[in-house]
C-alpha cells in the first residue's frame, strides 16, 4: 500500500489500526489506496464483483476523528462479517442435497443460504427462498457483493444461491450436485434470473 504524508503523521494503533490490517488480509488479494477519511470497497463489476473485495483505505494525515474512526470500524466489520460469510459458505462444498434440510450435512437450496447466515452472524433470516426474496434489499448485477443473495426463477423465485464473488455463486439445487460452486455467465443461470438482494449492510 501506498501512502504519502505530506505533513509529520501520527500514529494510529490499537483496535482502529487492527480493524483496518483486519479488513484488508481478511478478504486477500486487496489493493489499497489512499483517500481521505474512507474505508471502502469500490463499486461496479469489475471490482467489488471479484469477489475478496478491492478496499480502498484512507489514512488522513493527522489525527482522525472521533466520527471518522467509528465509521472506519463499522466498515471494516462489516467486511469482516462478509469474509466469514464466504468462507462458510465455501466450506460446505461437496455437502449432500435433501430437500427440507437445514444443514449442517445437508441442504436445500435456502436451508443452505439460512444454515451459513445464522453460522457467521448469529441471525436467523427467511428460511424459503421467496421470503428471503421478500425481505432483502434489491440490488443491482453492479453493486453485488461478496455474501449477498442471488434468485432464480423470475415469475416465482424458487431458487437461491449465495454470492461468494468473481461472477460465481455456491448453491444447493439437486442430489447429484449437492453444494457446488457455479459461475454466473453460464446460460441457465443468466435466463432464469431473479435478481440479487442484500441483508447486510454495504460497506
Amino acid at each position: 500500500m501506498r501512502v504519502r504524508f505530506t505533513q509529520p503523521t501520527r500514529a494510529v494503533t490499537g483496535a482502529f489500526t487492527g480493524a483496518l490490517l483486519m479488513a484488508t488480509m481478511g478478504f486477500g488479494n486487496s489493493t489499497a489506496s489512499a483517500v481521505p477519511g474512507e474505508l471502502t470497497p469500490t463499486s461496479g463489476a469489475g471490482s467489488v464483483t471479484t469477489g475478496m473485495g478491492v478496499l480502498k483505505m484512507s489514512l488522513r494525515t493527522g489525527m482522525l476523528s472521533a466520527k471518522s474512526s467509528a465509521t472506519v470500524l463499522a466498515r471494516a466489520r462489516m467486511m469482516l462479517t462478509r469474509n466469514r460469510i464466504v468462507k462458510i459458505a465455501r466450506a460446505q462444498i461437496g455437502d449432500k442435497y435433501s430437500a427440507g434440510s437445514t444443514g449442517p450435512n445437508a441442504f436445500d437450496c435456502s436451508g443452505f443460504t439460512s444454515y451459513v447466515y445464522r453460522s457467521a452472524t448469529g441471525k436467523t433470516i427467511a428460511r424459503t427462498s421467496w421470503t428471503q426474496y421478500d425481505a432483502v434489499t434489491k440490488v443491482p448485477r453492479t453493486k453485488v457483493m461478496p455474501g449477498d443473495l442471488v434468485f432464480f426463477f423470475k415469475r416465482g423465485v424458487h431458487h437461491v444461491g449465495l454470492y461468494v464473488g468473481r461472477g460465481k455463486m455456491v448453491h444447493a439445487a439437486r442430489p447429484q450436485d449437492g453444494v457446488e460452486i457455479v459461475n454466473l455467465s453460464g446460460d441457465w443461470y443468466k435466463q432464469h434470473l431473479s435478481g440479487y438482494g442484500r441483508f447486510l449492510p454495504a460497506v
